[in-house]
């Protein structure tokens, strides 16, 4: 046995095509998850000018994206339990693909917190629908494969965090973007959900239900709140980082987003490798103390390179922690999606926690010592004991 192997399941002998099919309507889905939010947070810097809006006020306008996430959070649950997750992602593709361009029509901040809140709804639909169903893929499949699939994410991002630079370097407005974005997402969608037809038979058969997550669950939804504090610092504020900080020409503010989406997607495809050799846990750690030493080199070195490297290094430590906590919770809790709307209730709290005090932070001794700030966290959660997956 390997050094993994009590985290790592059997691997099954055959795969049913209904669930080869499954697992490639969901990375097309992933795929398009991720290039509906990088969209949005490449025209940040874009937005923040259109609105004229502070640093302080703009961290205070982004939580409203959480607000949207928690809210479907709290319904997801028994939403999958009642009709299934693929019900579940079709409402949710078609809301964000609804609020994407909405975001680059707001005219003030409470228009765009309006915006964000609908956009963070539908995230949050999908994100459940997708890992509940990824999770039960895995199973089926009886080896790690959700790390793989959660590269599409990542280069779903990738795609968005070009795609914007493009935008940006051209001097393409921002509803105009969006809303191109959106009509992309939406065709993805609707031709992926037609290959999920196995919804209901790899999922387990315990009723869902949205409960705040104790016991094992707990630090593995510590593990996907550092994350997505990691993500969510380096998608909003990279980009300032470079403008402000660095005092990079416009052209080159989405450098160090493409850094950062560049390591997440090169962490993602060899996640499930190293995950097969060292184990769940190890990978874990290892991944959240170099994502804390990636915000370290961007806040000690306020150059272009050390902005671009230090966010690729942060992509690269962030990459594997949410799907391989998601895996584990899954296995964990009694029901896929319960486990996974457990920890991302957790988790999103960093949405709502992370941009205001940064966003304070930034407004008063600089952006340099929210990074660090979040490193540190980072650093700190990945590392608590993990529970073994069963």
């Amino acid at each position: 046995m390997g050094p993994g192997s009590e985290d790592v399941p059997d691997r099954a002998p055959d795969v049913a095509s209904s669930v080869r099919g499954a697992r490639r309507g969901l990375t097309a889905m992933f795929l398009a998850s991720g290039l509906t939010l990088a969209s949005f947070l490449s025209r940040i810097p874009s937005v923040q000018a259109d609105l004229g809006l502070p640093a302080a006020t703009l961290g205070l306008v982004l939580p409203a994206l959480s607000v949207g996430v928690v809210t479907g959070l709290l319904l997801a649950g028994r939403v999958i339990g009642r009709t299934g997750s693929r019900r579940l992602m079709r409402a949710g593709v078609l809301t964000a693909a609804i609020a994407l361009p909405v975001t680059g029509l707001a005219a003030g901040p409470v228009t765009l917190a309006l915006a964000l809140c609908l956009l963070g709804l539908g995230a949050a639909s999908m994100d459940v629908g997708m890992n509940a169903q990824g999770i039960g893929v895995e199973r089926s499949y009886g080896r790690s494969i959700l790390v793989g699939m959660h590269a599409a994410w990542s280069v779903g991002t990738l795609i968005g965090a070009l795609a914007g630079s493009l935008a940006i370097a051209s001097g393409t407005p921002v509803s105009a973007h969006l809303a191109m974005v959106a009509m992309l997402v939406a065709t993805i969608g609707v031709m992926a959900l037609r290959r999920l037809t196995i919804d209901d038979r790899v999922m387990a058969t315990a009723p869902a239900r949205f409960a705040l997550p104790r016991g094992p669950l707990l630090p593995l939804a510590l593990v996907v709140f550092a994350s997505i504090l990691g993500e969510s610092t380096a998608g909003y504020w990279a980009g300032i980082h470079l403008r402000d900080t660095v005092a990079v020409t416009t052209e080159r503010i989405g450098w160090a987003f493409v850094a950062h989406t560049t390591g997440m997607v090169g962490a993602r495809l060899i996640g499930d490798r190293l995950v097969g050799r060292f184990g769940r846990r190890a990978v874990i750690r290892a991944s959240g103390l170099l994502a804390g030493a990636g915000f370290l080199v961007v806040a000690t070195v306020p150059v272009l390179l050390g902005g671009v490297a230090g966010f690729l290094l942060v992509g690269l430590g962030l990459g594997s922690l949410v799907p391989l906590a998601f895996a584990s919770a899954g296995r964990v809790a009694t029901n896929p999606g319960e486990g996974v709307a457990a920890v991302l209730a957790v988790g999103y709290l960093a949405f709502l926690i992370g941009p205001p005090v940064i966003g304070a932070l930034a407004d008063t001794v600089g952006l340099s010592a929210g990074f660090l700030m979040a490193g540190v966290v980072i650093a700190v959660l990945t590392t608590r004991k993990l529970p073994a997956a069963r």
